[in-house]
């Protein structure tokens, strides 16, 4: 048996040294490699924007507004931004003034503001003012951002100088951190971990393993809703998404996908895939104005240095009702803008089964009714279209729109 091993390494030895000397053999073998990992070619796959496929014409008598919003005009918001801008360069003279001088340990006073004006923006167009944020920018060269203890949003210059440039991709990468902290993850993860430590100090193997396993699926999971959840911010607060899926594009190029069993992290392709299956439930024009609304109705959040001296804090609206502060969507609501989005992209069977669960959660809506009808109608069912505009008829009898669908069927 030994001499069998020794004769393969053998052989192995004189194979790699004719590819060596073969320096033109070797190039095309690594090519060959290259088309599955170069880094090109995995940036630039599928990096085209997403056609809106809405169909003209539809029904919709908008009667399904996504958000608690007035519509604020162009010049009220110029006026509002303007205003704004004043308030904005004082904080920008602080933060210079008082420019660190070791490198090392702070970011230079630019950087700051400049992520200060990303995630402020983010902030108030998404109401998350309910609590102070600290946000830190550390010198490394790793291409990775994170989130702890809620309020925290760290940004390593190794990711901070790729997007430099790209304020959307920024915005898309705090929102994502700035959404674990929304959703409630640290807490959700120090659950799943006291588990996996609680198995394995009583030495239960087969619970470790269950707990463990918990753990990699719903961490995967945390952070496919992060993903969409810092989309839903930056959306709001008026950041172009074609261009801010660049943050994802990119981690495409550093993963091969062949660890994600035992990552906490999805792989970067299913994270893409993610992110552009739930981008076309979003209402666009809907949020960018509530994101207005939202700006417009509140002030400029101061911004002071931290007492570690390595990161900002964004200081929380104590004036603001605790009513007023951002809500996570709720199961009815997400299942109600699905189905309007999917109505409007003439996804219709898709539609009628997203409001369906929407009557599973709620029964009140008559809009729900009426668009259920008008998307069996387009498919072609018309007793069906009937018995749903009979059923928003008993909610709402005076309804122009339901005593239109009625009369129209």
């Amino acid at each position: 048996m030994k001499k069998i091993i020794l004769a393969l390494v053998f052989c192995m030895l004189i194979q790699t040294c004719s590819e060596a000397r073969d320096y033109a053999k070797l190039h095309v073998k690594e090519i060959k490699h290259a088309q599955k990992y170069g880094a090109a070619a995995k940036y630039s796959k599928n990096y085209a924007p997403i056609v809106n496929n809405q169909i003209a014409n539809i029904k919709d008598p908008k009667l399904l507004k996504i958000g608690d919003y007035e519509e604020i005009s162009d010049a009220q918001y110029k006026a509002k931004i303007a205003q704004d801008e004043q308030e904005y360069a004082k904080i920008a003279k602080s933060l210079h003034a008082r420019k660190t001088d070791n490198y090392n340990s702070q970011a230079y006073a630019e950087d700051f503001y400049k992520v200060y004006r990303i995630a402020e923006r983010l902030i108030r167009a998404n109401n998350l003012d309910f609590v102070n944020w600290r946000i830190s920018i550390e010198k490394n060269t790793d291409f990775n951002a994170f989130n702890n203890n809620t309020n925290n949003v760290t940004i390593l210059t190794g990711l901070y100088d790729t997007f430099n440039g790209n304020d959307d991709a920024l915005a898309l990468v705090i929102g994502h951190e700035m959404g674990h902290g929304i959703l409630g993850h640290s807490a959700r993860k120090a659950k799943l971990a006291k588990k996996m430590k609680q198995a394995y100090i009583a030495n239960a193997g087969l619970a470790w393993a269950v707990a463990y396993k918990r753990y990699i699926i719903d961490s995967k999971n945390m952070e496919y809703a992060a993903d969409v959840e810092g989309a839903k911010y930056a959306a709001k607060a008026g950041y172009d998404l074609s261009k801010a899926r660049e943050n994802l594009e990119f981690m495409n190029t550093l993963d091969d996908g062949s660890m994600e069993r035992h990552s906490t992290h999805p792989n970067a392709t299913h994270r893409i895939q993610n992110y552009e299956d739930n981008k076309k439930y979003f209402p666009m024009d809907e949020w960018t104005k509530q994101g207005k609304y939202n700006i417009y109705n509140s002030s400029v959040l101061k911004c002071q240095k931290s007492s570690d001296r390595k990161s900002i804090i964004i200081l929380r609206d104590t004036s603001k009702p605790a009513n007023e502060y951002n809500t996570t969507e709720s199961v009815a609501e997400v299942y109600k803008r699905y189905g309007y989005m999917a109505y409007l992209n003439g996804e219709f069977k898709d539609a009628v089964n997203y409001f369906k669960k929407v009557l599973n959660e709620d029964r009140s809506d008559f809009a729900v009714y009426l668009y259920i009808s008008y998307a069996y109608e387009y498919l072609g069912n018309k007793d069906l279209a009937k018995e749903f505009a009979q059923y928003a008829q008993k909610l709402a009898p005076d309804n122009k729109y339901v005593k239109e669908q009625i009369e129209n069927l």
